[in-house]
């Protein structure tokens, strides 16, 4: 009888041509590899974007930017275009190659226009960073769409194969990464700890799930696959609690705490020997903060003027310069709050905006200023897309003359 079941679970694999590698055009692949495969293939992505992604953060002018990609990508030096488009087209070379065994999987046959629609959602989405926002936008929630139905849709062929109990998601690997592999002998878990800080390490963790009860059963000697799966499930509790519920808990509670201990040691309003009060200490400590980024600031009735080294503000990135201008307000509101002796005007970072600006140093050219197109709203038929337009566009740089 065990001879007869083994023969025909041979029959059923053979019938059933599965292809599991990362890239072919035959056979049928299942839920589990389809996934595993996805998620090497947002590893060779990251690897090919993130260049050009740095490049783009430290050249965007406006967020307008950033929603109108074209436009940058066609500022962008010539080799990092060729690594961008070498990059999405392997990605996508892979992503159909994976699209069209998991059709053939979960239809049972070819059909030729669902191949063309996936494959079109695919094409978008592999060249994303280089289209426009109104086309990558919908074209990325369209490829989430599709990757659930093609994770979660049984397939026909598939679906014929026996139960493989190597290739169920292990969460107690995925939540615990390396110290459920010291638990397990898996040692390839390890790598967590370098990838923990780089954008690779959350696709580490996903193969740490989907692997881990194949690294788990092979690496550890097991009495029965019982034992192997109680074990697994006991582990996969912990980890999961201690992820999900215990250590963000703890965070949770030494933040509550150091928010409190500030809040009663600011009420108290503690004096120093000088006299010097406590939120006095604070402005102090704030405007010694400033100096890291200003080497010199000016404050006028018309506008707040700050200097910064030309080198500093061309090495840093958009959300830098953003934070740089956004901190030069807050400055200016605190300043003008000080000097303000009357309650008739209030001051924040919103009313100092508009009249604060990012100089350089050294000649003294203007490098970041917080500008809406009022004559733009007004003038336009409609006055929201207007409006969000020129609320897009408002936070401007400049690249500065460096000698």
């Amino acid at each position: 009888m065990e001879g007869e079941e083994n023969q025909t679970t041979d029959n059923v694999v053979a019938k059933v041509n599965v292809s599991s590698t990362l890239f072919s055009f035959d056979g049928v692949i299942g839920r589990r590899d389809y996934f595993l495969n996805s998620v090497y293939i947002g590893i060779i992505s990251t690897f090919f974007t993130l260049p050009y992604t740095f490049w783009a953060m430290r050249n965007a002018n406006t967020t307008l930017d950033y929603i109108f990609a074209q436009n940058l990508f066609i500022k962008a030096p010539l080799f990092l275009q060729l690594w961008l488009v070498i990059g999405s087209a392997y990605a996508f070379i892979l992503t159909i190659s994976n699209i069209i065994r998991r059709l053939d999987d979960v239809n049972g046959e070819k059909v030729t226009p669902l191949y063309i629609f996936c494959g079109l959602i695919a094409l978008l989405c592999a060249f994303g960073l280089i289209l426009p926002a109104p086309i990558s936008v919908p074209a990325a929630f369209a490829a989430l769409i599709m990757q659930l139905c093609l994770i979660f849709i049984p397939g026909k062929e598939t679906s014929k194969l026996p139960y493989d109990y190597t290739k169920i998601f292990n969460w107690g690997a995925f939540f615990g990464t390396w110290i459920w592999g010291l638990f397990n002998k898996s040692y390839k878990t390890l790598w967590c700890i370098l990838l923990f800080f780089t954008p690779w390490g959350f696709y580490y963790q996903l193969i740490c799930g989907l692997k881990g009860n194949k690294w788990a059963f092979k690496n550890k000697k097991w009495d029965d696959v019982t034992a192997f799966n109680k074990s697994q499930e006991k582990q996969a509790t912990i980890f999961s609690i201690l992820a999900i519920v215990i250590i963000p808990v703890l965070y949770f509670t030494l933040i509550v705490m150091a928010v409190i201990l500030f809040g009663i040691f600011l009420a108290q309003d503690i004096k120093t020997d000088n006299g010097v009060k406590v939120t006095q200490k604070i402005e102090q400590a704030v405007t010694t903060f400033s100096s890291a980024y200003f080497e010199s600031h000016e404050i006028t009735n018309d506008e707040n003027k700050f200097y910064v080294n030309p080198i500093e503000w061309a090495n840093s990135d958009f959300s830098d310069k953003k934070s740089m201008l956004d901190l030069a307000a807050s400055l200016s509101a605190m300043e003008r709050e000080k000097a303000d002796k009357s309650t008739k005007h209030s001051y924040t970072k919103s009313t100092e905006l508009p009249r604060t600006k990012i100089y350089s140093s050294k000649n003294k050219e203007l490098l970041g200023e917080f500008n809406i197109d009022e004559k733009a709203i007004e003038n336009s038929q409609n006055q929201f897309t207007a409006a969000f337009k020129a609320a897009l566009n408002a936070y401007r740089f400049y690249k500065p003359t460096l000698e």
